[in-house]
């Protein structure tokens, strides 16, 4: 087998947490286990120290507005020094603006193969940074630029593939889906992680409980969240709902709470850095809440299928794909009439969440291990390729 040196290239990673920067660490946590040595490459982050050896940061500054992510200055200090003195064989960016710039120049400098992933719907970040479509064009054409000059792009599911081609990319895509870091537990696991799970959250086995998990912005269509359990909330059902993470709009979604009289329902947990503290909130729920529309894969669904949770999503959105309504999960219109009335559907026939549970840990869950065995397979024949003057482009 041959051991290969990669590289991961993120513009966030731990303890920035979110769903790029978790595959960004996932893919060279499992690759230096099993494949060589891989190696994860993106911002520092003041105050916070890696405890392993296969993290290489570039300095950074705050990014007004946008905390707590950060704006990378690669050219500064040794970090160039320190990136241009490993011997890759093939590096990966997973994002197209500061980190993917430097996994370019790598790769150009090494005359080595570069992977891209497109994991995220620049159009719709676009639009709330500039407030206008002229400059949200220009800016997509400029990374369409990046992700053109790449050996390989990846998408994390089908559906993604036409959100990328709206945005004007005209070359080869092949779909490599995400894995999730959290392992399913057996019975012994899961009745001690519920015993904690309530313990730390004050809910009771008798509660419905849902869990959202991520950025607490309105893109993720939150909103639609608050105004549906408003409406369950007035047919005195017993719920708890927990929302983990931070976010631009975490203020106003707090306002909308008390204005909706649901904070004896409500529980804003904030960001949970503890892997094991958040497989206790994942045992105790009972439906996952991820109506996103912004997404293009979610691997907040494969962890709480990892639990047998199955998730409510929206008909239309790019994170549907695979699912089957009341099957492996529940599909909805987008409104907050729809996800009340499958909701109070699946209260009153809990049968309906345990069979959804089991089908999306039988179809959804995959642990990373798994996944970055096909990983390997696809860098060492990205490699051979290029090393026979073949591109996928």
């Amino acid at each position: 087998m041959k051991q290969l040196i990669t590289g991961e290239f993120n513009d966030s990673l731990i303890p920035i947490m979110d769903g790029v920067g978790l595959v960004a660490k996932n893919y060279a946590y499992w690759l230096n286990r099993k494949y060589g040595k891989g190696y994860c490459i993106g911002p520092s982050v003041p105050g916070y120290t890696d405890t392993e050896d296969h993290f290489l940061r570039f300095p950074t500054v705050p990014l007004p507005g946008h905390a707590p992510y950060r704006y990378g200055l690669p050219f500064l200090g040794s970090f160039r020094k320190q990136l241009d003195e490993i011997s890759f064989d093939i590096v990966h960016a997973h994002c197209p603006f500061v980190s993917g710039g430097e996994a370019l120049r790598v790769a150009r400098k090494r005359n080595i193969p570069l992977v891209t992933t497109f994991h995220s719907k620049y159009r719709e970040d676009f639009l709330s940074a500039f407030h206008s479509r002229f400059l949200a064009d220009k800016a997509l054409a400029r990374i369409m630029k990046f992700y053109h000059q790449a050996d390989m792009v990846w998408v994390p599911n089908e559906p993604s593939i036409d959100v990328l081609r709206s945005y004007g990319f005209k070359g080869h895509v092949e779909v490599a889906i995400n894995g999730t870091d959290l392992i399913s537990p057996g019975a012994e696991e899961l009745a001690q992680l519920k015993k904690s799970g309530y313990e730390r959250s004050g809910a009771s086995p008798e509660d419905f409980i849902m869990l959202f998990v991520g950025q607490h912005r309105w893109e993720k269509n939150v909103r639609l969240i608050l105004e549906g359990l408003k409406i369950i909330h007035q047919q005195q059902q017993n719920f708890k709902v927990f929302f983990i993470g931070t976010g631009p709009e975490v203020k106003e979604m707090k306002q909308l709470t008390a204005q909706y009289k649901l904070t004896d329902n409500i529980q804003f947990k904030g960001v949970i850095k503890d892997r094991e503290v958040l497989k206790s909130y994942y045992a105790i729920t009972d439906v996952f809440l991820f109506p996103s529309l912004y997404d293009t894969a979610s691997l907040v669904m494969r962890e709480a299928a990892a639990f047998q949770v199955p998730t409510i999503l929206v008909n239309e959105a790019t994170t549907a794909k695979g699912i089957t309504d009341e099957e492996n999960g529940f599909l909805i219109d987008n409104t907050a009439e729809a996800f009340a009335d499958k909701l109070l559907k699946v209260m009153k026939h809990p049968e309906l969440q345990k069979k959804a549970g089991a089908g999306a840990r039988a179809t959804i869950y995959l642990p990373w291990e798994k996944i970055v065995d096909d990983v390997y397979e696809r860098y060492i024949d990205i490699i051979d390729r290029r090393a026979h003057g073949l591109t996928s482009q």
